[in-house]
């Protein structure tokens, strides 16, 4: 009788194993490495699964070669390798908000190269937080701040926006109000209000100079409009500055 069980607990296993095999199609949620291929899974802001978006994977030993996928209904997607390189793995997407089009990179969850052994690679929208090491930078996107010709406004820094939400951000999630001072000075952040969620919004700010707190009015830079106590902006796509930023001008 123990016999029996024994052979049955057998055959089960092997029917499971069966059962668990490797179909060509992506494993869900690239939980181990397979050699040969890239696997992983892309999710959006909220962790649900993104399908449709294209997974780059760049040969890093040879120039212009690479490997292109998509994740499938369930996020998850599954790329083949050359049998000779080294790679890294990339995600982007492109969405369309408020009449245009914005090219946004997605966050990996490993930021390194891997070879022919396989590697997973997952890959989240993030509206905020820095990139990785290596790429710098952040995933928020960023306003220029310029003084006009005629402020006598020296320290800048002491200038705080406030960024009001005008319906949903870029992923249909609601926004927060923002209070920002853009970066001190002789940093790669001053002159820049940084890491702000991709949104509509409209603007104010205040000078805190030693005289109290003093309102400021604004304007879009490159624009001849008039100064206003408050503005609406959107951020360009692309730009000879930057992607993704906007450029707002103060004047007492």
């Amino acid at each position: 009788m123990k016999q029996i069980s024994f052979l049955f607990q057998w055959a089960l296993l092997v029917l499971m194993a069966v059962a668990c095999k490797d179909s060509g199609s992506p494993s869900p949620d690239g939980l181990s490495p397979e050699e040969g291929y890239t696997t992983g899974k892309i999710t959006s802001t909220d962790g649900s699964p993104m399908p449709g978006v294209k997974v780059v994977v760049d040969n890093t030993m040879f120039y212009a070669s690479y490997s292109i996928g998509s994740s499938d209904e369930n996020g998850n997607y599954k790329i083949q390798l050359p049998k000779v390189g080294t790679f890294m793995a990339s995600a982007h997407i492109v969405k369309k908000y408020n009449g245009k089009e914005y090219e946004l990179d997605l966050h990996p969850d490993v930021y390194e190269e891997f070879s022919i052994d396989g590697a997973v690679r997952n890959f989240q929208w993030k509206l905020t937080g820095r990139r990785p090491v290596e790429a710098q930078g952040y995933y928020g996107v960023t306003i220029e701040v310029n003084k006009d010709v005629m402020s006598s406004i020296y320290d800048s820094e002491n200038i705080e926006f406030t960024l009001i939400p005008v319906g949903n951000l870029i992923d249909g999630s609601k926004g927060k109000t923002l209070k920002l001072k853009h970066g001190k000075p002789f940093t790669a952040e001053y002159g820049k209000l940084v890491d702000i969620p991709l949104g509509r919004y409209t603007i104010t700010a205040h000078y805190n100079g030693e005289a109290g707190k003093m309102p400021l009015k604004l304007r879009k830079h490159f624009s001849e409009d008039a100064y206003e106590s408050e503005i609406t902006i959107d951020f360009e796509p692309s730009t000879m500055w930057g992607n993704n930023i906007a450029f707002i001008s103060y004047l007492e």
